[in-house]
Order: structure tokens, then C-alpha cells, then sequence
């Protein structure tokens, strides 16, 4: 098996989520759909391959005793805008590239997501959906950390309003283009 260390910690890295995603991609492509639903499709696969990667991997399976003994379970955020107010306060480069790529991270969501499912172009039940979707990550970490116990990817609320928020704001940007060309389009009347 392919791993990596960190540390004390043995590695499952995350490019293993491409073994999933592999065939996954292909069914997609060999479907026979439109162009533009395929198009869509691989997005989103690909989006949600690269948050998996990015969020939940990489996973330790070895070495974890140190980090139990030594760092035990700290670090999570469960107040709101604790984190985010702290980084306003104390800008740098580091912070800086932290909030928006917590903004960034589901705002792809926001374009595939409607167009993929008609019910999503509703903005209350996209709204759920991103909320749910950014909940799930901090779950998913806070789980993981709970099994290994210790904190290895630090859950925080923060980051889950700044993904939320920035799928959110993709929607409406996705909304605002697609009513002018829906309204151009003779076929959509």
C-alpha cells in the first residue's frame, strides 16, 4: 500500500479518492448525455473528489499514539465567527489565503448543483444544500478525529458558515447569468 508520514503519523494520502472517482467518470462519459449535463456531471465529480481529497484525506492508519498522548483532542470551534473574527483581526498571507479558500471551497456547488437537479434552482432548497454539505465536512473531520482520538482535522463552524456562504453567493451569480440567457432563448419559452 502506497502511504506517506507525517510526523510520528503513517498516511493514507488523498489521491486514493481517484479510485472511486475513475469509474464513476467513466459511466459519466460513456451515458450519452448532452453535452453540457456531462460537462456538468464531471464538474461535480471532480469538485467532490477534490473536497473529499482536501478535507477528509489524508487518513492516518499508523503512529497515532504520540498525537493521543501528546496534542488529545483541542483545537474546535463550535462558537460562530470566533475563527473568522480572529483572522480579520490578525491579516496575513496565511490567513488570507484561509478565508477564501474556505469561501471558494463550495462554490462550485453553486454552478453545477442547479444545473444538474431543477429542484436545487430554488435558492431555499439550495441554501439547505450547501448548509447540509458544509455541515457534513465538519462532521466528517470531527468523526475522524474522534476515531483517532485526537484532533487531526480541526472542526470548526467557522469554516463551515465561509463554505455555505460562498456556495450561496455562486448561486446567485449562476442565477443572475442564466436569466438573461434563458430569457434570449426562443426553445425556453
Amino acid at each position: 500500500m502506497i502511504t506517506f508520514t507525517d510526523g510520528q503519523l503513517v498516511l493514507i494520502p488523498g489521491f486514493f479518492v481517484l479510485i472511486g472517482a475513475a469509474p464513476i467518470a467513466a459511466w459519466i462519459w460513456r451515458r450519452g448525455a448532452d453535452r453540457r449535463w456531462t460537462f456538468m456531471a464531471l464538474l461535480a465529480l471532480a469538485h467532490i473528489t477534490l473536497v473529499v481529497a482536501l478535507t477528509i484525506f489524508p487518513i492516518p492508519i499508523g503512529g497515532q499514539d504520540f498525537y493521543r498522548q501528546t496534542r488529545g483532542m483541542s483545537e474546535d470551534n463550535i462558537v460562530p465567527f470566533a475563527t473568522i473574527a480572529g483572522q480579520l483581526q490578525h491579516l496575513s498571507p496565511n490567513t488570507i489565503r484561509q478565508l477564501f479558500g474556505n469561501v471558494v471551497a463550495l462554490a462550485p456547488l453553486g454552478i453545477y448543483g442547479p444545473a444538474l437537479w431543477p429542484a436545487l434552482r430554488d435558492w431555499r432548497r439550495f441554501a439547505v444544500l450547501a448548509v447540509a454539505f458544509a455541515v457534513g465536512i465538519e462532521a466528517c473531520q470531527y468523526a475522524g478525529s474522534l476515531l483517532e482520538g485526537f484532533t487531526y482535522r480541526v472542526t470548526d463552524i467557522d469554516d463551515a458558515i465561509m463554505n455555505a456562504s460562498g456556495a450561496i453567493v455562486a448561486f446567485f451569480v449562476w442565477r443572475a447569468i442564466q436569466a438573461p440567457a434563458a430569457a434570449a432563448d426562443p426553445a425556453a419559452r
